[in-house]
């Protein structure tokens, strides 16, 4: 008997509290936090460069208020949407997200998915602009978690009860990895194998899984040289620091040159054109330099404090589905924040990932602020 029977067959049990009022209120005040930060870090990060293009050196905060202003308003509308709506609206969701990332792909569609930076990821509809694969990531936990609340008998089986996903989310996995976006790719996948674990999936299924996906791993990094010479730079930092290692090399002078307490608030040097993406994907390098040892570990404290909330939402969710939506997105703003961090540490090969809550960037922030509101959803619901 699973969860939702007991929910409609025992109206009249007494009902069980969910997680207590203090993980939902740290959760949300640490959040708060974050964002309130990220704005501080954006303004600091980008206020050089936008005054260098011509534009008023608060152009980005400005435009990063407006989204978060967004954020904040979807984190209010999903904390108070029942969650077991996401349930039923699993299929549409994902069919939805599954046609825009078609878009970005298809020959014609370049005026709205032009090409930046080699890459076709960004759909700009009108005076909106967002990225497809962002939110494939909820899509996909949603749609995993949905169905794998369904096949929990048949989770002993490879072809009934592995099979299916693979053979609906391979093809995302697919459109994600033909944009070229290798990095999206890996976390997406990541999550899907998340959630499945947490929904009990065998240890052997996985290494069934293993055999195609390493090699087919290895022939998408093989068939786009900027990653491959990427990854052969994180092999060998000092190779070529002028080239595709300057990056990583500017970002480690920056976080070595912030001492203990920091070169203070706005006093970054690095952001003067020396380190590219400053305000986005390598923001953590120049909060490092700024607000020093003691600011970078205050930040990676905040992430970890987070993410235990998270999960301890989940412990206590109120049914398997909640628990599986609360495991996954959780893990949305933890790979986010862990992988930023490890690769502007040089832990792991330098790739696009923003900083969830702080980096500059629209998609991110609002998904981000939507998934927060998600879990208070899920942490104020009672099992009956």
């Amino acid at each position: 008997m699973t969860d939702h029977t007991l929910d409609w067959e025992l109206p009249r049990v007494q009902r069980t509290a969910g997680s207590p009022a203090w993980v939902r209120n740290a959760l949300l005040a640490i959040t708060l936090v974050l964002v309130v930060f990220g704005l501080l870090s954006v303004y600091s990060a980008s206020s050089f460069a936008a005054q260098q293009s011509g534009r008023p050196g608060n152009y980005v905060l400005l435009s990063q208020l407006a989204r978060a202003a967004v954020g904040i308003v979807a984190l209010i509308v999903a904390a108070f949407v029942d969650y077991r709506v996401y349930e039923r609206l699993a299929w549409p969701i994902l069919a939805v997200v599954a046609a825009l990332l078609l878009v970005l792909i298809l020959p014609g569609t370049t005026e709205i998915a032009p090409v930046r930076n080699g890459s076709r990821r960004w759909l700009e509809l009108g005076p909106v602009t967002f990225q497809p694969s962002e939110l494939a990531k909820v899509a996909v936990v949603v749609w995993t978690a949905a169905l794998a609340v369904r096949k929990q008998e048949a989770f002993d089986r490879f072809r009934g009860g592995v099979l299916p996903f693979l053979l609906i989310l391979g093809p995302v996995l697919v459109l994600i990895a033909a944009e070229p976006h290798l990095s999206a790719t890996l976390i997406t996948g990541g999550l899907l194998a998340t959630v499945l674990f947490a929904a009990g999936m065998r240890i052997r299924h996985f290494l069934l899984l293993a055999l195609p996906v390493v090699p087919a791993l290895w022939w998408l990094v093989r068939s786009n040289s900027y990653q491959l010479a990427r990854i052969l730079a994180f092999l060998d930092p000092g190779k070529d620091t002028s080239g595709i290692g300057y990056q990583l090399q500017q970002a480690e002078i920056a976080i070595g040159s912030g001492g203990v307490t920091g070169a203070g608030y706005g006093e970054s040097t690095q952001k003067l054109h020396y380190l590219p993406e400053a305000q986005n994907d390598f923001i953590y390098p120049i909060i490092a330099e700024e607000w020093g040892f003691v600011g970078a570990v205050a930040v990676l404290a905040l992430f970890l404090v987070w993410t235990h909330l998270g999960l301890r939402i989940a412990q206590s969710a109120p049914d398997l589905f909640g628990r599986l939506i609360a495991i996954g997105l959780t893990a949305i703003v933890a790979i986010g924040a862990f992988g930023h961090i490890g690769v502007t540490l040089g832990l792991l090969p330098t790739t696009g990932v923003s900083l969830p809550f702080i980096s500059a960037g629209g998609t991110g922030l609002v998904t981000a602020l939507g998934i927060t509101g998600v879990l208070l959803n899920v942490a104020s619901r009672r099992r009956r």
